[in-house]
């Protein structure tokens, strides 16, 4: 019931192990860190964080590169992990990018991810919102919803 009441509040979760079922809690506390493309051909880095009473729950962060925007530059990530299954395995993951950096400046947007990492196949399977900035009478169209992808870069 926690994990529901902090997924409808807006909480990012992730819960991982590394592919292949180690979990070296040491250098990857959630399984995710490391380069990662989706199908669009954006790519990420995500280092995480173990939180300092838990190594179940920490902090996410890193960089994204759009392909979508065609971005010459990265913009910040930060976000929040779980990990999940019976033995810990896999993780629950949110995270939100802010689209401004030094190449474009403010691009008056934010994206927020949510998703599943699975150590079986290495992968990310996450959900975004996209919004940008509009008056109030046009609030009704700011927001694009999706979905992505992101495999691991070795």
């Amino acid at each position: 019931m926690f994990l529901i009441f902090l997924l409808l509040t807006g909480c990012c979760l992730i819960s991982v192990t590394q592919a292949g079922g180690k979990n070296d809690t040491s250098s990857d506390p959630c399984g995710v860190t490391g380069s990662w493309v989706n199908e669009l051909g954006s790519g990420m880095e995500l280092t995480c964080q173990a939180d300092s009473t838990s190594v179940i729950s920490g902090s996410l962060s890193g960089r994204y590169n759009s392909a979508v925007g065609h971005a010459k530059d990265f913009y910040k990530i930060s976000g929040r992990y779980a990990r999940s299954g019976t033995k810990l395995e896999n993780c629950i993951v949110g995270f939100t990018v802010a689209y401004n950096n030094d190449v474009h400046g403010n691009s008056n947007s934010t994206a927020s991810f949510t998703g599943n990492y699975f150590s079986f196949d290495d992968t990310i399977y996450t959900h975004w919102i996209l919004v940008y900035h509009t008056q109030p009478g046009n609030m009704w169209l700011n927001s694009n919803m999706g979905k992505n992808i992101f495999k691991r870069q070795h």
